[in-house]
């Protein structure tokens, strides 16, 4: 397999999150970063160019989304960018229009459409406030992990903030970053670890300090109390609960998570990201499992955000016995979206790449379908399994609300392919019956100059029967308290071991 320097690979996942404008980096995200335009009246953006921009995106979209109407109605999408539209009343920054289209945005349901500022955007230095305290976020409610100020405990159940319930603030706040599907553990993991609740408190409800906070203690009495600055007595914890305490790193590894079981004859193998390099770490890997003749593996694909297909195919190859396929079809709405009318808003380079990459296939109804060229390599089956050191004993595999993109497609596929693994965690964020991407284009909105992460392909999985809209379920789902966050507990991984003795 061939580098190729440009292009963008399925799919670089979208998991690099902060409130506006995440980039599309693979791997475990980082924590967010405030943007925010100077205060500058002669640098705002026009009501009337932040409408047309909004007209122009909704216009691509309706043209050639490749996930246009599958998780939400043409319809019903209209009246969510007419509400948005509406919604543009006076000049705003790039944050503002950012903050108004988001809901019509991620109503579409495809986590690799997300807005990014435009390219000569400049962060002012000043830093709005936040919430003093960290919330884990579960369906509709909000606990406190770690806090800032000694009125709040770790495992306080939030009511309310400033008279708004909990709920109301989680349906903003997931409103604000694009997902796939209807898939929820995204969300809350974006509100929960990178700040999304705070966010929402902050820059969508304009809440501002001492805010009052309505909570339920954990022996169940009902406060309020005044959360005001943080007390930088209160650091946040960062415990280490020697969590591979058990274990022996591989020499092997070469910076990958790798580990033998110091009393029992188990593999745990962490997988954080999908990058080229990775192919000879698991060709490593492999090879000393086989020689130590090691029958049970923990593959851990929680956090990974997505990377390379390539490296996917190569990961899944020594875990087949037969022939596999790495996804089941790909194609467009449109002929060649590379050449579309709206070529000229698109990254060229990427456009050239497309053309290079992609070949047309057939045509059935409305769908466009594409062939990877031979640069590429293959991704239909069959794609044959690795010719020695293939893994054949009881697999585990951990998942959870940050499994994404390919690392998705790639679990997908070995649960339809693979006998003798179970999935353990909480529902991956890409849904299992595929994605948009493959092919991933930049589309730069032409009077503001904010830019869109933009999919051009439609990629089904290999799954045999998918739940519509929804990620890969795991068979043991394992739910994390507050003390589990703060203590660094991973009780994921500690049920992984008790099933596979």
């Amino acid at each position: 397999m061939s580098g190729n320097k440009g292009w963008t690979y399925l799919i670089g996942g979208c998991l690099s999150i902060c409130f506006f404008g995440a980039g599309c980096n693979s791997g475990t995200p980082e924590k967010k970063i405030d943007k925010i335009s100077a205060e500058n009246k002669d640098s705002l953006l026009s009501v009337e160019d932040m409408k047309t921009d909004l007209a122009f995106l909704w216009t691509a979209l309706q043209e050639m989304h490749p996930g246009f109407g599958i998780y939400i109605s043409g319809d019903s999408l209209l009246a969510k960018y007419e509400d948005a539209g509406s919604s543009l009343r006076e000049p705003g920054t790039e944050d503002d229009f950012i903050l108004h289209a988001y809901p019509f945005l991620s109503a579409l349901g495809c986590g690799h459409t997300q807005l990014l500022h435009s390219l000569n955007y400049q962060q002012a230095p000043q830093q709005t406030a936040s919430l003093p305290f960290d919330v884990l976020v579960n369906k509709q409610n909000a606990w406190v992990t770690n806090s800032r100020i000694k009125e709040l405990t770790t495992g306080d159940e939030i009511i309310s903030v400033n008279d708004i319930p909990v709920p109301a603030i989680i349906e903003a706040g997931s409103s604000l970053y694009c997902g796939d599907g209807y898939v929820s553990t995204f969300k809350e993991l974006f509100l929960s670890e990178y700040g999304g609740f705070s966010d929402a408190c902050v820059k969508h409800f304009h809440l501002k300090p001492p805010f009052r906070v309505v909570i339920s203690t954990s022996g169940g009495i009902t406060k309020t109390i005044s959360a005001g600055a943080p007390d930088t007595s209160l650091a946040e914890k960062k415990n280490d609960p020697e969590k591979y305490a058990g274990w022996d790193r591989s020499e092997t590894s070469e910076g990958t998570g790798f580990y033998i079981h110091k009393n029992n004859r188990i593999a745990l193998l962490e997988v954080r990201q999908l990058v080229y390099g990775d192919t000879l770490v698991y060709e490593k890997c492999f090879e000393e499992i086989s020689k130590k003749n090691i029958g049970k593996l923990i593959l851990d694909m929680r956090h990974n955000g997505g990377g390379d297909l390539r490296i996917t195919i190569k990961l899944l190859s020594y875990l087949m016995n037969d022939d596999f396929g790495m996804i089941k079809d790909l194609y467009s709405r449109i002929p060649d979206p590379s050449s579309s009318g709206f070529a000229s808003s698109f990254d060229s380079g990427l456009s050239r790449n497309f053309d290079r990459i992609c070949i047309p296939a057939r045509k059935a109804g409305d769908e466009y379908h594409k062939n990877a060229s031979p640069e590429f390599g293959q991704v239909f089956s069959p794609i044959a399994a690795a010719k020695t050191n293939r893994f054949n004993g009881k697999l585990i595999v951990l998942i959870d609300g940050a499994t994404f993109s390919s690392a998705a497609l790639f679990v997908a596929a070995l649960k339809a392919q693979r006998n003798n693994v179970q999935f353990l965690g909480s529902e991956t964020a890409g849904t299992e019956e595929g994605c948009n991407g493959f092919a991933m284009q930049i589309l730069t909105l032409p009077n503001t100059g904010i830019r869109v992460q933009f999919p051009l392909l439609r990629v089904e999985s290999m799954a045999k029967a998918p739940v519509h809209g929804r990620g890969l379920i795991p068979d043991h789902p394992v739910i994390y308290t507050p003390a589990d966050i703060v203590q660094g507990n991973d009780p994921v991984l500690k049920k992984a071991m008790n099933l596979i003795k």
